[in-house]
């Protein structure tokens, strides 16, 4: 078995990707977007 190594992938930066999603959610989440309720408002 030879050992194959993909060396033209570029390193993905986890930490800052999730940053980044958590920093838009918040912003959303103060401008009222996606808010959840319990009440229904087509009745």
């Amino acid at each position: 078995m030879s050992n194959t190594k993909d060396d033209d992938k570029k390193p993905r930066d986890n930490n800052a990707h999730n940053h980044e999603k958590n920093i838009l959610m918040e912003e959303n989440r103060k401008a009222g977007k996606k808010q959840y309720s319990k009440k229904t408002d087509h009745l």
